[in-house]
């Protein structure tokens, strides 16, 4: 397991203009996969043996120029494409979105803002202190046997106007004017990764952001020839409306109209009921019978036409909405449900990797004002503002390292899954898939790392993680009074 990861890692080679910067990459991602605990920075050096010098060279490496971020991420887009079974529909890959906000209460930590969690969880609390991410995966595996969202890219959302800016990065473009908000943030990486892509792909998102500006923005994302390269699958609003084609010219004075009659589609599951169809699709591993009435209507806030498939589920009503009018309902049934994935892979990046554990701060940081986000508008010499975005690329460079380390897992699960399962001794109550999951991947690697280390010490990782190792045993302890 531990040489096919070094043949993933060493992939990521020319990302990086120094060496060093290179050596420090790989033991963070073997740290993610191999730690005990999820204590930041001090985990990685604890559970790889390091010397205690490791430690602020570690911290100098999150904030250092030799590398980006997205050369990184396009390399991992490249590695993920190669090396991953990738189910399509109607011809394309299947991109998944969601939003994750993490509780942070530092006061000197950059993108700290109050967030408002909206969740039935009685366990959550309605508002926290912390970061909003924004994160774009890809679904990689087998439609109707196990599939995976592997973690492509990730980016701090909520509160970034001002960081954005210190980074560069571009602010989305609506119609030709700037519209910055969490929901076109989405839709703008979604068009950075699907250009990376290269190819036709169906993104799918939550009811959040059925809005006018993330169709919009998704129309940008064409093709050489001109053809688009990302349509939009999401769920509607309860409350949404749409119009049916305007009524043919009267050749009377004024202006033609638009739209036709208006149409609240919840009202339609009652007074269109005999139109309905039944349909046999393939869900969550499962076959089910559903009631379907799919219609294309123009919607106003896009101002064109959109297909929108209302869907009776037992008890269960809800509404779904594609921009590709060609798009067979079944299909677009099936490419929603598959978005409960990245639900999981945001479990396993939290709970299984740590990929939220940092503790990156800068003393310079303002604190938080009345608006509930800091003001930085002040913070005009170049030496503060230098310090803020080396601490936003070390947040987010210590993230997106964590997605890597998720994906290395499920490519693993996914190539050497009988291998795998023949090494496992642990137990499990229930196996529901051959395909085993990231956690018992982990599990795996870390039996391998830490009690049959000669199976590899002849490959580049052993060299380089031992190049960093501990050389002694000191520890001062405090004296007992």
């Amino acid at each position: 397991m531990i040489n096919e990861i070094g043949f993933i890692l060493l992939s990521f080679r020319n990302c990086f203009s120094r060496g060093a910067s290179f050596n420090w990459f790989v033991i963070v991602v073997m740290g993610f996969i191999v730690r005990l605990d999820h204590h930041g920075v001090t985990s990685i050096v604890r559970w790889l043996s390091l010397d205690a010098s490791c430690y602020n060279a570690l911290l100098a490496f999150f904030r250092a120029s030799s590398w980006t971020m997205s050369g990184i991420q396009k390399k991992w887009i490249e590695i993920v494409r190669s090396r991953c079974p990738l189910p399509t529909i109607a011809g394309r890959l299947i991109m998944i979105g969601d939003g994750i906000k993490i509780s942070k209460e530092a006061k000197k930590m950059p993108g700290v803002k109050r967030l408002h969690q909206e969740s039935d969880n009685s366990g959550k609390s309605p508002y926290i202190y912390g970061h909003h991410f924004g994160i774009i995966g890809l679904l990689a595996g087998w439609l109707h046997k196990k599939t995976f969202c592997v973690p492509l890219c990730a980016e701090l959302h909520e509160g970034a106007k001002d960081l954005r800016n210190l980074q560069n990065k571009p602010v989305p473009l609506v119609k030709g004017c700037k519209k910055l908000s969490v929901t076109t943030l989405m839709a703008r990486l979604a068009v950075e990764t699907a250009i990376e892509l290269g190819v036709h792909a169906i993104l799918v998102l939550d009811a959040y952001f059925a809005v006018g500006p993330v169709f919009l923005i998704l129309k940008t994302a064409v093709d050489a020839e001109g053809r688009r390269l990302l349509h939009l699958v999401t769920r509607a609003k309860s409350n949404v409306v749409a119009f049916e084609d305007p009524p043919p010219k009267t050749g009377r004075r004024g202006a033609p109209r638009k739209y036709g009659d208006k149409l609240k589609l919840s009202a339609l599951f009652t007074e269109r009921r005999d139109q309905f169809r039944e349909a046999t699709v393939e869900i969550y591993n499962n076959r089910k019978t559903v009631l379907l009435l799919t219609l294309d209507l123009i919607w106003k806030p896009v101002g064109e036409k959109l297909r929108f498939v209302l869907v009776v589920d037992g008890a269960e009503r809800f509404i779904l909405i594609s921009s590709d009018l060609n798009l067979p309902p079944e299909e677009i049934v099936v490419a929603y449900g598959s978005r409960f994935k990245i639900e999981v892979t945001f479990k396993v990046l939290k709970h299984l990797i740590g990929a939220f554990s940092y503790h990156f701060w800068t003393r310079i940081w303002p604190k938080i004002g009345k608006e509930n986000e800091s003001d930085i508008s002040n913070c005009l010499e170049t030496y503060p503002r230098m310090l803020i975005k080396e601490t936003m690329n070390a947040i987010e460079g210590f993230v997106n390292f964590g997605c890597i380390a998720v994906g290395i897992l499920q490519i693993l699960s996914m190539t050497f899954h009988k291998s795998i399962w023949d090494r496992y001794n642990g137990w499990l109550r229930t196996v529901t898939s051959s395909i085993p999951s990231e956690e018992t991947v982990k599990l795996v690697v870390q039996e391998e790392f830490y009690y049959n280390s000669r199976s590899f010490k002849n490959t580049a990782i052993y060299r380089i993680i031992k190049s960093k190792a501990r050389r002694f045993r000191n520890i001062k302890l405090p004296e007992v009074a």
